[in-house]
């Protein structure tokens, strides 16, 4: 192992990253003795402090190990994670991301997408019994237990995003979709009343969960605002300036765009329009596209605190409106 050591930056953090690096490129394997600090401070001719501040900082991200006996080794600990995803989106996208980035290096983790299918769901589970030191599963339905999630220790279940059941048993990081949505709409109330009518374009066969229909119909009724529940896939003459749209599909999002600019009709003023689920695109979208949204990356990072502490969470990941020029 060749050490150049770059004056202008931290000596702990270079030498921690080019033990780091070795171990990745095989240099060292699982259970291998490292250099003594002695040997490291003489080899590149620095402090036996700056050698042991970078040991520490491995040892805290558990890719090494010490012993008085054996002195510093590569960690012989490989913890398999499970983790089980509905679809790929680019703010799941954010939630991986991450997730991984708060991972010490002797985690493996497998990645799968059930793609909102039942069976695929209850077969990647059965699968992975007992070959995985933990779980981390974003449920098929929000509203509905499914009893397969029985097959696993709950002690080494987290529950991502969807899980509006009881589930007390298991530790979970999720999102609100029902009170939540009656919040956030009453957060933009006064813009919500610019327009004549709200209007929930929400097709029968989309994914998102259902259970938060009655609240924007709450929200509606309780602030005597008139409002249309459309439960088919959205269509131009659907989109007609005076009305705010609250939409689910982000691919709703260009098409409405598209049929604003045919229309002549400008975001935020001549008609409003709301989605779910942030991403850098909504930001930039004409003047930035209204969203209700819970903090992905958050949540990623929750879950990694709980794959390296084992310490049981049960949370909501608040959620919020995020006004921009859309409405």
């Amino acid at each position: 192992m060749t050490f150049e050591l770059d004056r202008n930056r931290s000596k702990v953090q270079q030498l921690a990253n080019k033990i780091s690096a070795a171990i990745s490129n095989g240099e060292y394997e699982e259970g291998d003795p490292l250099p003594s600090i002695n040997k490291l401070s003489t080899d590149f001719d620095i402090s036996r402090d700056t050698v042991y501040k970078a040991f520490q900082k491995l040892k805290s991200k558990g890719i090494i190990e010490s012993t008085p006996t054996k002195g510093y080794f590569v960690s012989k600990t490989v913890n398999n994670i499970f983790v089980l995803l509905d679809v790929f989106s680019s703010f799941k996208g954010d939630f991986y991301k991450e997730l991984m980035s708060h991972l010490p290096l002797n985690y493996r983790v497998d990645l799968y997408f059930h793609q909102f299918n039942d069976k695929l769901f209850n077969n990647l589970i059965i699968d992975s019994v007992g070959r995985y030191d933990l779980y981390i599963v974003t449920n098929y339905i929000n509203d509905v237990y499914y009893d397969v999630l029985d097959r696993l220790d709950n002690s080494k279940v987290l529950l991502v995003d969807l899980g509006k059941f009881k589930k007390d048993k298991f530790s979970y990081v999720c999102q609100g979709f029902d009170n939540t949505l009656y919040d956030c709409l009453t957060s933009g109330l006064n813009l919500i009343r610019k327009y004549d009518e709200l209007r929930f374009i929400f097709p029968i066969e989309s994914d998102h969960p259902r259970s938060c229909i009655p609240f924007f119909i709450k929200f509606c009724e309780d602030n005597k605002i008139k409002y249309q529940l459309i439960r088919r896939h959205m269509e131009e003459t659907d989109i007609i300036p005076g009305i705010a749209y609250l939409v689910v599909w982000h691919s709703y999002v260009v098409d409405f765009v598209k049929i604003c600019r045919s229309k002549n009709l400008k975001l935020g003023e001549d008609i409003g329009l709301i989605t779910f689920n942030d991403t850098p695109m909504l930001e930039v979208i004409e003047n930035g596209i209204t969203v209700i949204s819970t903090d992905f990356k958050q949540m990623g990072k929750l879950t990694a605190e709980f794959i390296t502490t084992r310490q049981k969470i049960q949370t909501y990941i608040p959620t919020r409106l995020i006004v921009r020029g859309s409405l």
